[in-house]
């Protein structure tokens, strides 16, 4: 499949579900992660680009209430403090533009470039997948 039709029917999506539902792991708790890679391996999703086709995919099922709800993240993510906060919320913004729009960044150069900069800037080294969930809680 291409990247821009990588769920272009329903069976797609039946079969998205499938696999998704296999992996157990909650969608804020999913990118970056063993699982993630498996569902893209199912679904021959083998560019970054289609791994953030499929990862807007399941956002919309999920909005559409199509995706079954899993249950609690795999584990807890990691604590920042407020001007961490702050700053990893600016990155975001400079990014895409709003956290509202936080879910475009996963399996993206811009993605690569907000862990990078945020880990430099606070002084970390957190994973992407960490780095996900702080982005997902941000915005919540």
């Amino acid at each position: 499949m291409s990247d821009e039709t990588l769920f272009p029917t329903s069976d797609d999506d039946e079969l998205l579900i499938s696999v998704y539902q296999k992996q157990g792991r909650t969608l804020d708790d999913l990118p970056y992660t063993p699982e993630f890679a498996a569902i893209a391996d199912a679904l021959g999703a083998e560019t970054l680009a289609a791994r953030a086709a499929m990862f807007h995919r399941l956002h919309n099922l999920r909005k559409a209430s199509k995706l079954p709800r899993l249950g609690k993240a795999a584990a807890a993510r990691p604590r920042i403090d407020p001007a961490q906060e702050k700053l990893l919320a600016t990155e975001v913004e400079q990014a895409v533009g709003a956290l509202s729009l936080r879910d475009r960044l996963p399996y993206t150069e811009k993605f690569d470039r907000v862990v990078e900069r945020f880990n430099a800037s606070a002084g970390l080294q957190l994973s992407p997948h960490d780095v996900w969930r702080l982005i997902a809680k941000l915005a919540k």
